[in-house]
């Protein structure tokens, strides 16, 4: 069992989503192991420190996933942590000084630091540049010894080896408060994990003791220990093979995406795999099960996110999924494709529910038609298969028109 593991049964009987909590285990790693540990890219270190906020409507029960893991990062004492609302020049001033710890650790002398807020809105008080400077502080390998800010009134302040990990909260709508239309192409959505869950996991009134309850001291002990693992990572020869696979076909496939999050999202992944492999023992060895579940929830992020930020644009998921199938429909052999590849082909914009709305309104709409096959597995039990066929007066339009 991997300490994430045990933080999601240590928290079983919470009703907050349990993507909420598995992210906010993986943000008190990346806090921990602050300068510790990097993955050699070769042209650049790609160091494990992560942004999350956690979005999903109110009372979604956010707030303690986001304290789980301050109260984990405090109870391991080695590294800042910023909690209540604050300026983004404060945070800068106090990341400038040296830093004395609780437990008689020696000074915290970098400028390691962890953003922690229930409500992320409120958290960074108004400032126009804040989300470009959390931005630029989020890439550590740009900022190898210093990093350096000049104050209005305060003269220059020199951030020694900066390593910046966030965790916050929102609900859509402050969310679109915080980040302005104008912020979302700016790369700060970009190297932000957001988690979007719509319900909670499950309904628990707390009228008894639940049967698993979290002690942080008993969680806390292995991130001290991995606070004090220093080193690269290694690949595992499976392991390499596998990325390198999936770094080709991600590659070549179609990103469409205003933000940005695809055009990074092979560091993000592998930020991920760093933090699982941390999760599993202190080795430093990404393995092939490192790298398979990086892939698998990084993957099913996507979808949440962009709902949120298509959201604060004012536009429509489903009418943006629609564009990108019709857009597909048109263009591959037969103007036609199952279902399943659909999904597979563009994860990144829709999932499996949202798909069930775009056929719907295309069916509406008599876009396409839907054709079933069943495909034999060799087992005696076969499998239904859906095609989307792109119905011949869309095809004749477009090609009078030259677009949809």
């Amino acid at each position: 069992m991997t300490w994430i593991d045990q933080v999601l049964e240590s928290t079983k009987d919470s009703e907050s989503p349990k993507e909420y909590y598995y992210w906010a285990g993986l943000s008190a790693i990346s806090a921990v192991v602050a300068n510790n540990v990097y993955l050699d890219r070769h042209y650049y270190k790609l160091w494990p420190n992560i942004y999350v906020i956690l979005v999903g409507r109110s009372g979604l029960r956010k707030g303690p996933p986001v304290q789980l893991a301050k109260s984990l990062v405090e109870e391991v004492d080695n590294t800042r942590v910023f909690a209540g609302r604050s300026s983004i020049e404060a945070i800068i001033s106090e990341l400038a000084t040296a830093s004395t710890s609780k437990n008689g650790r020696p000074p915290i002398m970098d400028s390691r630091g962890y953003l922690v807020s229930s409500e992320f809105a409120s958290f960074i008080i108004q400032n126009e540049s804040a989300l470009t400077i959390l931005t630029d502080l989020y890439d550590r390998n740009y900022h190898d010894k210093t990093w350096d800010y000049l104050t209005k009134g305060g003269g220059k302040k020199a951030l020694k080896e900066p390593y910046l990990t966030m965790i916050g909260a929102s609900n859509e709508t402050h969310f679109k408060e915080a980040v302005p239309q104008n912020a979302l192409g700016g790369g700060f959505v970009a190297r932000t994990f957001i988690i979007h869950a719509d319900k909670k996991s499950g309904s628990n009134s707390l009228t008894e003791k639940p049967d698993t309850i979290v002690s942080i001291p008993d969680l806390a002990a292995y991130l001290k220990k991995l606070s004090t693992v220093k080193g690269a990572f290694e690949w595992t020869p499976p392991a390499k093979a596998l990325y390198n696979d999936w770094y080709l076909e991600f590659d070549k496939s179609e990103h469409d995406d205003d933000t940005g999050t695809l055009e990074r999202f092979t560091d993000s992944v592998l930020k991920v795999a760093t933090l699982l492999s941390l999760s599993r023992d202190t080795s430093l060895l990404l393995t092939i099960e490192d790298i398979t579940k990086a892939i698998e929830v990084c993957s099913a992020f996507v979808p949440g996110a962009r709902k949120v930020t298509l959201g604060a644009q004012g536009k429509s998921l489903s009418k943006e999924g629609i564009a990108v199938v019709l857009r597909h429909l048109l263009s591959v052999e037969g103007h036609r494709d199952t279902v399943s590849n659909l999904l597979r082909k563009f994860w990144g914009h829709f999932n499996s529910d949202e798909m069930v709305v775009i056929v719907e309104s295309l069916l509406q709409a008599k876009a396409i038609r839907v054709e079933t096959e069943q495909v034999p597995t060799g087992r005696g039990v076969g499998y239904t298969e859906t095609h989307l066929v792109l119905d011949p007066k869309v095809l004749e339009r477009y090609n009078k028109m030259g677009k949809l």
